[in-house]
Parts: C-alpha cells; sequence; structure tokens
C-alpha cells in the first residue's frame, strides 16, 4: 500500500553510524507494539529502522521491513530529533496501516510531531 518506486530515505536524513552510537548510549527509550525507538534531540533530523536478525532470519525480509518502515516515515514533517526504531516480533505479522499507526503513537509520545 505505502511502497512506491523511491521508498527510502534521502542519505542525510538516516543516521551515520556516530549518531548510532550516541543514540544508543544518550538516548531515550519508548515502548511501542511492534517497535522500540530509542531518540534524543538533535539539530538535523535523522531515522534508522533496524530489524534484528534474530526475529527475521531472511536478509530480503529484514530490507522489507526496514523499507516499509523508511516509506512510512517519509510521509510525516519530522523535527529536530534523530531516532532508531527496532522492530519487535511482533511485527511480522502486522499490515502497513498497524505500523503506520505505531510510529504515529510514538513519534506523537516523544513530541516529534
Amino acid at each position: 500500500m505505502f511502497l512506491s518506486r523511491n521508498n527510502m530515505l534521502s542519505k542525510k536524513k538516516r543516521v551515520t553510524k556516530n549518531t548510532f552510537q550516541v543514540i544508543m548510549n544518550k538516548g531515550s527509550i519508548i515502548y511501542g507494539s511492534f517497535f522500540i525507538l530509542r531518540y534524543m534531540k538533535q539539530y538535523n533530523p535523522q531515522y534508522a529502522f533496524v530489524a534484528p536478525k534474530k526475529i527475521v532470519k531472511s536478509a530480503v525480509k529484514r530490507n522489507s521491513l526496514r523499507r516499509k518502515g523508511y516509506n512510512i516515515l517519509r510521509l510525516y514533517k519530522l523535527m529536530s530529533c534523530s531516532g532508531i526504531f527496532f522492530y519487535k516480533r511482533e511485527a511480522l505479522n502486522a499490515s502497513s496501516i498497524e505500523i503506520k499507526k505505531d510510529i504515529d503513537f510514538l513519534l506523537k509520545k516523544a513530541n516529534i510531531i
């Protein structure tokens, strides 16, 4: 439903390795139905989706989940905050609409949108 031809965030809006480490060490955590969101206030908004190998063995399925998340996140006007969305096992059977609702819930709870 949400998939388009260009379904990734631009490289500027994706979390770098250094930012990833900073968010993991100093960021706040919010738990949702399908995601764990680690985030912190930052001037340049950057986001990442992580589908752990422990949850999804196939690289094709992990990449598909990540693309689905990035594509949904593109719909939002994001403020100055960086975050990492970690998929939970429950997200494997969820529809795109349910994932969108959970992302919306987490972003509102973190006062990002």
